[in-house]
């Protein structure tokens, strides 16, 4: 039991604040007054993400470009454009605020923790892995909400360029600048910054945890919500089996780019998930004001999130299957 609770603590901790906000709705709202509660985690956390990104990595990892280049495009192009397209038939049928938490979920880079561990069991290639997923959360910081932005205005619901430009200025403010201090913290103190990482890390899960819980208390407390609950199951088999169909992509795209079995697990791991730890805090930011939107946008992200870990635990088995031959291995890619 005590192993299980340390492995499934954060997964068992959004089931539990997702209950508590819902049963006790006015305890998130209350903590939450003006949104300052937030305001001071996304900093925090956007400060801790700063001090935890290996960006040195960035440097060091930058062979096999073929499968960089089919990440980040897989990431910031494919998936987005995805769920777009997929998501058009279910416009009518699904809360317009679920949608743009589609959206949302779709835009935002991949796991930074989970993608390299599960690399790592699986026996891909672990520096792919962390240049990926390290590249991606930087560039994601800047690209992530101008997708968002661009989707949202295709689909009818543009936002006022001042209400954009004060989103900018937001993530200027709340997480580029954090992050910025946190990468100069971590370049003189770099030792302190490995070894402290997992601490880090739990630090970072209790905070997102918050966001969460606050979000969506504020989400539960509206009546509306609680009379459109059963809608959610449509858009969470989508979700899903979007995931299912993303990962089978992932292979495809491999295995036409001819990847050696180590970037292929790689691909599998570092192309369709989406991260939790900074998607959070950055939607957080961008819908800032937005307290009940805010708590339906997150609920895609949070089911793709759990989704992916459960579906990720599987996948290091069918991997064993992969061939790994001398061959095979030097092959480019």
């Amino acid at each position: 039991m005590k192993s299980f609770l340390k492995k499934n603590w954060f997964i068992l901790g959004i089931v539990t604040v997702l209950v508590i906000g819902f049963l006790f709705p006015k305890i998130g709202v209350t903590l939450n007054t003006k949104s300052i509660f937030t305001t001071i985690l996304i900093v925090l956390l956007f400060l801790i993400a700063g001090i935890k990104l290996p960006s040195e990595n960035i440097k060091a990892g930058m062979k096999d470009v073929r499968v960089h280049l089919f990440i980040q495009f897989y990431i910031f192009i494919l998936v987005p454009a995805f769920f777009y397209v997929t998501s058009l038939p279910f416009r009518d049928v699904m809360d317009g605020k679920l949608v743009i938490g589609i959206y949302a979920m779709a835009c935002l880079p991949t796991t930074i923790s989970s993608c390299i561990v599960f690399t790592q069991i699986a026996n891909g290639n672990v520096v792919a892995t962390m240049f990926n997923a390290s590249l991606a959360n930087v560039a994601g910081v800047i690209i992530s909400p101008l997708i968002l932005s661009l989707m949202i205005q295709s689909a009818g619901t543009a936002l006022p360029l001042s209400e954009l430009l004060g989103i900018l200025q937001g993530l200027a403010l709340k997480m580029i600048l954090p992050i910025a201090v946190g990468q100069v913290i971590r370049k003189f103190a770099l030792s302190f910054a490995k070894k402290n990482g997992k601490r880090l890390g739990v630090v970072s899960s209790v905070f997102v945890l918050m966001i969460v819980f606050t979000a969506f208390s504020k989400t539960a407390s509206n009546p509306v919500f609680l009379e459109n609950l059963k809608v959610l199951v449509v858009p969470f088999i989508y979700l899903a089996v979007s995931h299912l169909i993303l990962l089978a992509g992932a292979f495809a795209g491999g295995k036409l780019l001819k990847l050696r079995t180590e970037n292929l697990i790689t691909v599998l791991f570092a192309a369709p998930q989406k991260t939790a730890a900074m998607g959070v805090p950055l939607l957080g930011t961008f819908f800032t004001g937005r307290a009940e939107t805010l708590g339906i946008v997150l609920l895609p992200l949070i089911f793709y999130h759990l989704w992916q870990l459960f579906v990720a635990g599987f996948i290091p088995r069918l991997t064993e299957k992969l061939p790994r031959t001398e061959e095979q291995s030097s092959q480019p890619g």
